[in-house]
């Protein structure tokens, strides 16, 4: 709900702050006082566009600021972590700001904001019925959904979405496809090239490595083979070989150590270095053999490096990895072999989809002819208790179509969309015998705020929107007519607040909050006052609004019964 309104220097406003409560506000006030203002300003604030035109005579810059209970709010808190605004679970601030040489600011959360996401968190929280301003009703696109709100199909309408969902992207790969048919034959060639390439080289696991290995110990054998030639006569060729030597040391430790426990341990650690070293020994007479490299094999070894090195430089990859490649060409050759095969596998899934889909729409369009009645039935009703008994209220629903086939359309030229396969929108015929017409384009701004209202109270809390402001709604109308549309709007008061401008002391009697709008002329400049009045001060309002402003006792007493609790 909106809690405070805060306006300075706009037009004859100098300075107001109005505290807003639950249920019904009224504003009255003689004609010119600025009432209408008032309601113009939260526009403003609502992403209504402005100029500097409208600043105060005398002053710089014009400020209007709204403070509203977003405490009940997830939409609004999801739009707002959407945007990366500051979020306050409880409160809302929106504010702009305005200057005469035509800078313009606008802030929610006292965070910077442009004047659509004004707007768009606007639209969510507040319904102005007046110029056909903010007014989600007339728009022909939320019909559809507040149809469903009133119809509890939310999860009917959830579960069509994703089936909705996977259409659209299966129908996104089948385009992707047939689009890429002849990209994908240019690509199979090339896969074929490339795989050809790498088999005819056949490159191995492991097989550079090793090959490196083999050419590197033949480049350096001269100085490989030197040095075990030498290693070898030092451990068992010449007459003082080490080995040799070892074995005699290992003889007398064997002698001794029978007398010393300590040469005993000695004696173990000798025979495992000599273990050691014989092993080494034979491995080096092992290696030396192989030190025999025949000049054709090595040649043949350079020529298969130099083609695996071509390999991998051609396609920056490791021999492993090339061969993981091959295998990923493989694959790729054989989707591609059966693109067309793919192709009509998708179609046929599209077709199943579209069928299912058909099937949930019509479901989903059979409960909305179905409770349209009833919405039709309800708001009607409440169109005759508020003195439109000559209009009648229509939700027209028919078949969303397409001009041409596409791959959305089913049987025919109906057109699947993301919430089914109705075209919805609500319709009013204000005169007996004329013609039904959207309600954007209902003439009178008293006459659309009052089947506002009624649609309002058809929803009866089903629509989200917890602001209703209604100006002009008493145009055309009083009696008893005036008395049930105040009832009307102090019933639908209790689950949404409402805010209205009213002529009429019967509206103005059953308010929760009062405030009464007049201007004064000062410095040739004039200046509207607003006060909340209550008690005494409202029974003498609405006296003046019963019979001028000559108060009387009779009139003072008419307005007690009028007010009756609503003191």
């Amino acid at each position: 709900m909106i809690e405070k309104l805060s306006i300075k220097n706009y037009l004859i406003i100098k300075e107001v702050e109005l505290n807003f409560t639950d249920g019904l506000n009224i504003l009255t006030g003689e004609t010119g006082a600025g009432k209408s203002i008032i309601l113009d300003a939260l526009s403003m604030i609502l992403g209504e566009r402005a100029n500097f035109s409208l600043i105060r005579k005398g002053e710089d810059r014009m400020v209007i600021e709204g403070m509203f209970d977003i405490s009940g709010m997830k939409s609004v808190k999801t739009f707002l972590r959407e945007n990366d605004f500051q979020i306050n679970e409880e409160v809302l601030i929106m504010r702009r700001e305005i200057m005469r040489k035509g800078v313009s600011r606008n802030f929610i959360n006292d965070s910077p904001a442009s004047i659509n996401q004004l707007k768009l968190v606007g639209d969510i929280m507040v319904d102005i019925h007046s110029q056909n301003e903010h007014q989600a009703l007339l728009k022909k696109e939320t019909h559809l959904s507040i149809l469903d709100s009133y119809a509890g199909l939310e999860k009917e309408v959830l579960n069509y979405g994703n089936n909705f969902v996977e259409l659209s992207e299966s129908i996104k790969k089948l385009n992707e496809m047939i689009s890429g048919r002849s990209e994908m034959v240019e690509k199979k060639k090339y896969y074929n090239f490339q795989l050809k390439e790498i088999n005819e080289i056949n490159p191995l696991a492991g097989e550079y490595e090793k090959l490196e290995k083999i050419l590197e110990k033949s480049e350096n054998r001269e100085e490989i083979s030197i040095a075990i030639s030498e290693t070898i006569n030092l451990l068992n060729e010449n007459e003082k070989n080490i080995l040799s030597q070892i074995s005699k040391s290992l003889k007398n430790l064997e002698r001794v150590g029978k007398i010393d426990s300590e040469i005993s341990e000695i004696l173990k650690e000798v025979n495992e270095a000599y273990i050691i070293l014989k092993d080494a020994y034979e491995r080096l007479i092992s290696f030396s053999a192989d030190m025999d490299f025949d000049s054709n094999e090595i040649e043949k070894i350079r020529d298969r490096l130099g083609t695996l090195s071509f390999l991998k430089k051609r396609y920056n990859r490791s021999i492993d990895e090339i061969i993981e490649f091959a295998n990923i060409l493989k694959a790729e050759i054989e989707y591609a072999e059966n693109y067309d095969e793919e192709i009509e596998k998708t179609e046929k899934l599209i077709s199943e989809k579209k069928g299912t889909l058909f099937k949930l729409a019509k479901e989903l369009s059979q409960k909305r002819l179905t409770i349209a009645k009833e919405f039709d039935r309800k708001t009607n009703g409440y169109l005759k208790e508020i003195g439109l008994a000559g209009a009648t209220f229509k939700t027209m629903i028919k078949n969303n179509t397409a001009e041409t086939e596409n791959e959305y359309t089913i049987d025919g030229n109906i057109m699947l969309s993301s919430k089914g396969i109705d075209d919805i929108e609500f319709l009013i015929n204000t005169t007996k015998g004329g013609d039904f017409t959207s309600l954007k384009k209902t003439a009178s701004g008293g006459e659309i705020s009052r089947v506002m209202l009624a649609i309002k109270a058809a929803l009866a809390g089903k629509d989200e929107i917890p602001v209703l402001i209604f100006d002009e709604i008493d145009t055309g109308i009083s009696g008893s007519t005036a008395s049930k549309v105040g009832k009307l709007m102090s019933e639908l008061s209790k689950k949404r607040q409402i805010i209205a401008i009213t002529h009429l002391p019967q509206i103005a009697a059953i308010s929760d909050n009062h405030f009464s709008v007049s201007k004064k002329d000062e410095k040739e400049i004039t200046t509207a006052e607003i006060t909340i009045i209550r008690g005494e001060q409202k029974v003498e309002e609405i006296a003046k609004m019963l019979s001028g402003e000559k108060l009387s006792e009779n009139s003072k007493d008419t307005a007690r019964e009028l007010i009756g609790g609503h003191i």
